[in-house]
């Protein structure tokens, strides 16, 4: 029953919008119905991740070639999986809780699940398409446990369990090819051997083997860990170039959050929740925020009570509960240069929140019996409040406007809050609200660059085909011509638009010559980063200036040697150019990456068009 409720109260949910990364990731995958043959090339050849997620984009490739519902689809299919990962988060609760014999282990397993379930904070997770990554990894990382705890009690038998150790390891690989940090759900094992099974074997004796090899791993991965991190730590320093805040001052930052992060599982602010939290205060210090002292002393506290919790079952349980949260952050909540906040990071670390309640709600029950019955309705209680947040939630991210009013009136220090409700007004024709919002956006944020915030006008007036005066493309970059445009995406957007005559009043040649004067001066051969010039590059073949374009992909070849698309490109254009010495160059360097199966099926077929010629 409440999975079906669950399933009601998401469902409107389907009609929301794409987000961030489902335009760039999830929207690509159209051309599979007409051309499934490129099926394989996104399964294997997506870049989110250092594995590729070929799990995650096999599941987006199948919804497509056989389901094909656009995102409302998609979105169902996320709805439809985190039904079946608190079923499964249900499932784990009552195996865990019977072990060690909890009151009512299966009405605690049930409500505790019922309240991750329903939890508000997953709204922006479950119709956020592309995080259908982060639940396929929760997927399998419980499927990996509740099979660990299955061979467990086969071995606590006397027997070997082989079909479970094997589904064990099968889970875990799963885990990771749909998202790398599921790897956290190896020392989540290790620790559920330590505090909640403690080695016990048939008869109660000790497995003293299975000790030593789990307190051996333990170890062995801590120094992995350390060393890894000790011998790149100048690499680890220096991924912070293109960050508004230093490692320190993230892993402050972080202190606080992950207390946000229990704080909104707990006693949840819907007012606070979605998307854009890229308005968090960084904590320059301990005390600056004061709130970082606080929250640091609080981590002190937990790790003290811990250790003295260590002395009682119960205690060990309730420490496993927190370690999961702990440990499911440690990959992208504490020293990686990643932004600060993301709801959807707690998909699985909150399994640990609810675990951690269950056991605490456990203790008194096995003391006084008689409270079964009111702890387990104030529970319902609970867990129904919980579903009329979500149910709010839910609603507000079933409407465009709402969802984009929503994220700006919630954090109106937010660039992409605001510059979402810039696009949004200028697709209703409202050019100068557009123009208000995306210069609130600009002035939120330090970091963006003149020449981003020019481009991101031109866009919206584009949208609006209602053309900005010539000043403003006559005076971009002019104050940081040293490097006048970053931001990829909002140059990409244009150039789209202006590829597909979205606004014919627009003046494309005057804006490509400005592009021209900026980034092809040769006394300034470094002046933006290879996809900048690429994105030119495309907007002068629509433009049939072949020799511009040539020239920018040559920029781009510079600092991506050996790039598969760029040498596409260059082959296009000097063969456009008729530059046959040039164009063999190119042919040869492409012909050996495809003897050495460098190329996707689709760079295949388009470098099977020269060689036919």
């Amino acid at each position: 029953m409440i999975l079906v409720v669950t399933g009601w109260l998401y469902w409107p949910g389907i009609a929301g919008p794409a987000m961030l990364d489902d335009r760039a990731s999830i929207s690509v995958l159209d051309v599979l119905q007409e051309s499934p043959e490129f099926a394989r090339d996104f399964i294997f050849g997506d870049q989110a991740g250092p594995l590729g997620r070929p799990v995650s984009m096999l599941s987006f490739v199948l919804e497509k070639l056989y389901l094909d519902e656009g995102l409302a689809g998609s979105k169902k299919v996320n709805i439809v999986l985190h039904l079946v990962n608190g079923a499964l988060v249900m499932w784990l609760f009552a195996l865990l809780l019977a072990y060690i014999h909890a009151p009512a282990y299966r009405w605690l397993a049930l409500l505790a699940g019922s309240a991750w379930l329903l939890s508000p904070l997953y709204v922006s997770t479950v119709l956020y398409v592309v995080q259908r990554m982060a639940m396929l990894a929760t997927l399998f990382m419980l499927l990996t446990c509740i099979s660990y705890v299955y061979w467990r009690a086969t071995v606590a038998r006397g027997n070997r369990g082989l079909v479970w150790l094997s589904l064990v390891f099968s889970c875990l690989v799963a885990a990771v090819f749909a998202k790398e940090n599921a790897i956290v759900v190896v020392p989540v094992i290790l620790l559920l051997e330590c505090l909640w099974f403690q080695f016990t074997g048939p008869g109660g004796q000790p497995l003293k083997g299975l000790r030593n090899f789990t307190l051996g791993l333990i170890a062995a991965g801590g120094a992995f860990v350390f060393l890894f991190f000790a011998l790149r730590f100048d690499w680890l320093v220096g991924s912070y170039i293109h960050r508004s805040f230093t490692l320190n001052q993230r892993v402050l930052t972080e202190s606080r959050i992950l207390w946000d992060y229990v704080g909104q599982l707990l006693y949840p602010d819907i007012t606070r929740m979605g998307l854009y939290h890229d308005d968090v205060i960084v904590s320059r210090s301990l005390l600056e925020p004061l709130a970082t002292l606080y929250a640091s002393l609080a981590w002190v506290i937990v790790v003290a009570v811990s250790i003295v919790a260590l002395k009682w079952r119960s205690g060990r349980c309730l420490v496993f509960g927190v370690l999961i949260f702990i440990i499911g952050h440690s990959t992208e909540s504490t020293i990686l240069a990643l932004e600060l906040y993301f709801e959807h990071r707690n998909y699985f670390p909150g399994i640990g929140v609810f675990l951690a309640l269950a056991v605490m709600l456990a203790v008194p029950l096995r003391k006084w019996p008689e409270l079964k019955n009111p702890v387990l309705a104030w529970g319902a209680v609970v867990v129904l409040m919980l579903a009329a947040r979500t149910s709010s939630q839910v609603q507000i991210w079933s409407s465009t406007p709402l969802l984009y009013i929503t994220h700006v009136n919630a954090h109106p220090q937010s660039f992409r809050a605001n510059a979402d409700m810039a696009s949004l007004m200028a697709s209703v024709g409202a050019l100068p609200a557009a123009l208000e919002y995306s210069a609130r956006a600009h002035r939120v944020n330090s970091a963006e660059r003149q020449g981003d915030y020019d481009v991101r006008d031109l866009a919206l007036s584009c949208t609006v085909n209602q053309p900005l005066p010539r000043a403003r493309i006559d005076t971009l970059g002019a104050s940081e011509q040293q490097r006048p445009l970053s931001s990829v995406s909002t140059l990409n957007v244009l150039v789209r638009q202006l590829q597909d005559n979205e606004c014919p009043e627009f003046d494309r040649v005057l804006f490509a010559d400005r592009m021209v004067t900026l980034l092809l001066d040769d006394q300034f051969p470094d002046r933006a980063s290879a996809n900048i010039y690429a994105g030119l590059a495309v907007l002068e073949n629509s433009l049939k200036r072949f020799d511009k374009a040539n020239q920018y992909v040559d920029r781009f070849l510079a600092k991506s040697p050996g790039n598969i698309r760029g040498l596409l490109m260059k082959l296009h254009f000097s063969t456009a150019l008729e530059k046959e010495e040039e164009a063999a160059v190119v042919l040869a360097q492409l012909r050996a990456l495809q003897d050495a199966g460098q190329l996707t099926v689709k760079e295949s077929q388009t470098l099977a068009l020269y060689l036919e010629n």
